[in-house]
């Protein structure tokens, strides 16, 4: 396999998770009992057109499970890239990828796993032999899509993915390789969502800076959306921080609020703002998945204080 990035090491919070699914009774069927889905073989190429996928796709793994709550089995399948090496498939697959075909629909919906590299750049994950577990992990009683991609070499080390299904998609609710951001000098730290990963970039500003972009701010993050073509970005989410009797004049004063109080600490007033509407064409990739990852965003669950 290339090795093409070096990524963090991950820790194993999803152990006893992982070890109860294996001896429960999730009603689930692994892919060697399944004789009516003769299009999907584990080690072979997967084809959908409609998903625009790389010609080295393989399936890595697949399960028969509901996991969109109707009642109807539906077919998830594990995919990734491969290359071949000395005439044989590398035990390693990159870019790797959880699609969903609706059982009831028998559409396709995807989602890439993407993880950030040393220099800052996000990569498709990669694994050797990756594979599904499908059960309740977000205790909602509908099957989750827990995905496992041990990173090789002596450690040990394994990297997790779990995915829920939401709204006729597929949401990221944990990952190993989440990104908590953190701001000593304002006190507090922000985890953006999952699905965030590899689609914004973070700004902060301070004293004068922060000023220039809310007047009174001593503190501002801004949090961008990257369009599909990296050459635009729109704000998802501003948080900033004013002292109390700024804010309480500020709130006071008639017009479009600054943004929404999150909370008060040590004098200190700490501001969320968000967009009032999506700055992209709702029907273009851009403006689906602005959309999507505001709608993931919850500031409040999100947002901690510096002990």
């Amino acid at each position: 396999m290339k090795n093409q990035h070096v990524k963090k090491i991950s820790v194993l919070v999803l152990a006893g998770f992982i070890c109860a699914v294996g001896v429960g009774k999730t009603q689930v069927t692994s892919a060697e009992q399944i004789a009516s889905t003769p299009k999907l073989e584990i080690g072979k190429k997967f084809i959908a057109p409609e998903l625009k996928l790389k010609e080295n796709t393989y399936v890595l793994d697949y399960k028969i499970s509901d996991v969109t709550g109707d009642s109807v089995d539906d077919k998830v399948i594990l995919v990734g890239t491969k290359e071949m090496i000395d005439g044989k498939l590398d035990a390693y697959a990159s870019d790797l990828s959880i699609v969903v075909q609706d059982g009831k629909t028998n559409g396709y919906v995807k989602y890439d796993w993407l993880t950030k590299g040393t220099d800052g750049t996000w990569y498709g994950e990669f694994g050797r032999e990756p594979n599904l577990i499908i059960g309740d992990y977000t205790g909602n009683k509908v099957n989750d899509i827990i995905v496992t991609a041990p990173q090789g070499g002596n450690g040990g080390y394994v990297d997790h993915l779990v995915v829920a299904w939401e709204k006729n998609r597929l949401k990221a609710v944990f990952a190993d390789n989440q990104e908590v951001y953190t701001n000593p000098q304002a006190n507090f730290s922000f985890k953006p969502p999952v699905s965030w990963n590899g689609h914004y970039k973070v700004s902060q500003y301070a004293g004068a800076d922060a000023d220039k972009i809310l007047p009174s701010a001593k503190h501002v993050m801004k949090f961008e959306y990257t369009t599909k073509d990296g050459k635009d970005a729109e704000t998802l989410l501003m948080l900033s921080v004013f002292a109390k009797n700024d804010w309480t004049r500020l709130a006071s004063e008639q017009g479009t609020p600054v943004g929404s109080e999150i909370t008060e600490a040590n004098g200190m007033v700490y501001v969320a703002t968000t967009p009032q509407s999506n700055p992209f064409d709702l029907q273009s990739e851009d403006g689906k998945l602005f959309d999507q990852l505001y709608g993931d965003l919850n500031v409040t669950k999100s947002f901690a204080l510096l002990k």
